[in-house]
Formats: structure tokens, C-alpha cells, sequence
């Protein structure tokens, strides 16, 4: 008997702390309300830009330093993933087949890795998923700071050509998605 009052005792301990995981994930969310506006691709003015400071540096692959700001003109989507992140891997191809079609038209794909071993694991990983677009590495957490804190992988933010965020997207984003929230900036 008691052996069965010990193992409820767990699963209900276990229950708890999932849903307290989840309600701090919610609360977490909704302290930064200004980071958690959502650009409408039907209705372009129903949402209200904001900015994020683009001028930190992180390394590329390469160990060349970058900033997003650096490409200021061009409409930029910044996805945070990681090598271990299945629905980021799974959104790859969807970012380099954008990066093909529309990175000579004024966008700039940036991927920023949040492995914490670094270029030991991302370095091989970009090989090997054949990302051409932009893979910076941040390790410190000094980009997904910047941008409000980091959730959730995968995260994009799709950045005009002022700077300005016009989107947040957490999950997996599609060819589609994509064009409906860029093609519109791109316009202007």
C-alpha cells in the first residue's frame, strides 16, 4: 500500500512541475509584450514595428565578425535554431531555398546557431544541410538577449529595411510563410 501512495505521489509531483514549466514558458511570453507583436502579412498596419539594438557582433563559421545592422537596406530574417532542434533542421531547406530565390532582391537570411559547443558542432552541421545564407554562432546567449530573450527554437524575426521588426514567429516557418511576410516589405 504504501509503495502505491509513493508512486501516485510522483506522478502527481511530475504533473506539477510540467504545467508550472508550461505557465512560466506563458508568463514568460507576456512580460515582453513589445517583443511578442506579430506582423499581419493580410493587414500590414495592424501591428506596430519596434526595434531591437542590431550592432552587437557575433563570429561566423569562418570566425568573421558580423553585425545584423550591417545590412541595413535589405528586408532581414533572423531564425534562432540549433543543431539539435528537429523543427529547426526541418525549416532549413525552407530558408536556403528563400535565401536562392530572393537574396539578390534585398534579403538577407541570417541564421544564428545557439549550440552551446559552438563551431566544434555547427561548423559540420552547416556542411552537411549546405547553408549558403548567413550562420552566425552564439554561444552566450548575446543575440537572443538583444532580441528579448529566446523562448522557444525555432524563432524568426523578420527585420524591414529601416530596422524595424515587423515579426516574431515561434516554430517552424514555411517557403510560404515566409513570402507572406517578407514579399510585402520587400515592396516597400
Amino acid at each position: 500500500m504504501e509503495t502505491k501512495s509513493r508512486g501516485s505521489i510522483i506522478y502527481i509531483l511530475a504533473a506539477i512541475l510540467i504545467l508550472a514549466g508550461l505557465i512560466s514558458a506563458i508568463v514568460g511570453e507576456m512580460r515582453s509584450p513589445e517583443v511578442a507583436v506579430i506582423y499581419d502579412a493580410d493587414n500590414p498596419m495592424s501591428a506596430d514595428p519596434y526595434s531591437v539594438d542590431l550592432e552587437f557582433a557575433l563570429m561566423d563559421a569562418d570566425e568573421n565578425e558580423f553585425t545584423i545592422a550591417q545590412f541595413e537596406g535589405q528586408v532581414r530574417i533572423v531564425n534562432f535554431w540549433a543543431t539539435w532542434c528537429g523543427p529547426c533542421v526541418a525549416e532549413i531547406p525552407e530558408f536556403q531555398a528563400f535565401h536562392e530565390e530572393y537574396g539578390d532582391q534585398g534579403v538577407k537570411v541570417i541564421g544564428i546557431a545557439l549550440d552551446e559547443q559552438g563551431a566544434e558542432i555547427v561548423v559540420p552541421f552547416v556542411e552537411d544541410m549546405n547553408m549558403t545564407y548567413l550562420s552566425l554562432i552564439d554561444t552566450t546567449q548575446k543575440a537572443a538577449s538583444e532580441f528579448g530573450g529566446i523562448y522557444a527554437i525555432p524563432t524568426t524575426f523578420i527585420i524591414d529595411r529601416e530596422g524595424m521588426v515587423r515579426k516574431k514567429h515561434v516554430g517552424l516557418m514555411s517557403y510560404e510563410s515566409l513570402e507572406s511576410a517578407v514579399l510585402p516589405l520587400l515592396a516597400n
